[in-house]
């Protein structure tokens, strides 16, 4: 039971505070520049990381475990969820297909 609340409570989270439409104004998620690219690490590429790296430890609070899951999940229903690097030119041609 409380693995399911931190999966609401992390699903939730996630989708009062990210962006509605994918390509909107990125000022929470971690995206950086290596010359003429993004690179975008979308917040389920990082919860993930960390939910295998406190699994590899055998750390197993089941509120944290159901908040990293119910980001991930929230994370995948966007579009883009898979667009990591592109060229910085590209950014309009890429995310006006998900317009």
């Amino acid at each position: 039971m409380i693995l399911l609340i931190g999966l609401v409570i992390g699903f939730l989270f996630w989708k009062l505070v990210s962006g509605k439409h994918e390509g909107d104004e990125i000022g929470r998620s971690i995206r950086f520049t290596l010359k003429n690219y993004y690179i975008h690490i979308h917040h389920w590429i990082w919860c993930s990381v960390i939910l295998i790296l406190l699994l590899a430890i055998n750390y197993h609070n089941p509120l944290i475990i159901g908040i990293l899951i119910g980001s991930i999940i929230q994370g995948l229903m966007y579009k883009d969820r898979f667009v990591v690097v592109y060229k910085k030119e590209d950014f309009e041609k890429i995310y006006s297909k998900f317009k």
